[in-house]
């Protein structure tokens, strides 16, 4: 009985590492907006505190199940790409092989369906299985406009909603900021393929870099942070309140500003730093923007 418990235990130890080896390079990408979202929903509606841990429990399960559902996916199928640009992940390194990884996927799948039925976000659930499907087998990720505009657009939206579901129902006015965040995203994120190029390469990927090549998609990416992501940005303040009461207001006009000059900053920073690694963090201080905006919608006033 003891010799089954240790095993049971080991296992399972074993199994956390594994989950942790296939979403530790998402947990700033994915794990944390979930849970920044989920809080500034509960913040939002005022719900109150001693209910908190329990829901954020829940949001952690789900959150979990969402992006470990799509690293399985991604990576089972991405092998030789991430011998190049991530040799640190569980199947380059053999820890665990491909016909687990595919069980894997099929098991933490279901368990992702009953906790979506469980928390009432099915549907939810089912479109970001079917975006996952998009990008990791029907070749969504082949293509920069596919991958990233019109998938990581979606799948966005299916993050943001399904944990502002968790505490309450998305109304419209939610609505309208998790979509133009959703698409600001997504729009910014050809911003990431800069890093990959060598893996992105093997696969046959045309990412934006591949397509036009390195010198032109910066002098694009430079022009998009510059002039039009901003303005993006500002039209995700406006589906809460309108222009006059945003420059009227000392917070929300500060938060214009600050906006402004960190896309400008991303923007330099694809000229002062070109390397792999630099892109990457070039790529992670937009990602840090996309976080700190999130829970702006518990700060702006109605128009």
């Amino acid at each position: 009985m003891i010799y089954l418990c240790k095993s049971a235990v080991t296992a399972s130890v074993r199994e956390l590492y594994i989950i942790w080896r296939f979403i530790n390079n998402d947990i700033w990408d994915t794990v944390i907006p979930c849970l920044i979202t989920f809080t500034s929903a509960w913040v939002y509606h005022n719900k109150p505190v001693d209910d908190f841990p329990l829901y954020f429990v829940f949001s952690l399960l789900y959150t979990i199940l969402y992006i470990l559902t799509f690293c399985i996916a991604n990576q089972v199928n991405s092998i030789e790409e991430d011998r190049i640009n991530k040799p640190d992940r569980p199947l380059v390194q053999g820890l665990v092989t491909e016909a687990e990884t595919r069980k894997r996927f099929v098991v933490y799948s279901i368990l992702f369906l009953i906790v979506a039925v469980c928390l009432q976000l099915l549907w939810l659930a089912i479109a970001w299985m079917i975006v996952t499907q998009m990008l990791c087998k029907w070749g969504f990720s082949n293509h920069w406009f596919t991958k990233n505009v019109v998938c990581i657009s979606l799948g966005t939206v299916t993050l943001l909603a399904a944990e502002w579901n968790i505490v309450e129902p998305v109304n419209g006015n939610v609505w309208a900021y998790i979509i133009v965040i959703s698409l600001w995203a997504g729009l910014g994120l050809p911003l990431q393929d800069m890093r990959d190029q060598v893996g992105d390469a093997i696969m046959g990927r045309k990412t934006l870099p591949l397509a036009v090549g390195d010198t032109t998609a910066r002098i694009l990416l430079s022009v998009y942070f510059f002039l039009f992501s901003p303005l993006v940005y500002f039209c995700i303040l406006l589906t809460q309140t309108g222009v006059q009461e945003i420059f009227s207001n000392k917070l929300l006009t500060g938060i214009v500003i600050g906006e402004v000059l960190w896309h400008w900053w991303v923007a330099l920073r694809l000229w002062l730093y070109k390397s792999p690694k630099d892109d990457d963090k070039t790529y992670h201080w937009f990602v840090y923007l996309f976080i700190v905006t999130i829970p702006l919608i518990c700060f702006i006033p109605k128009g």
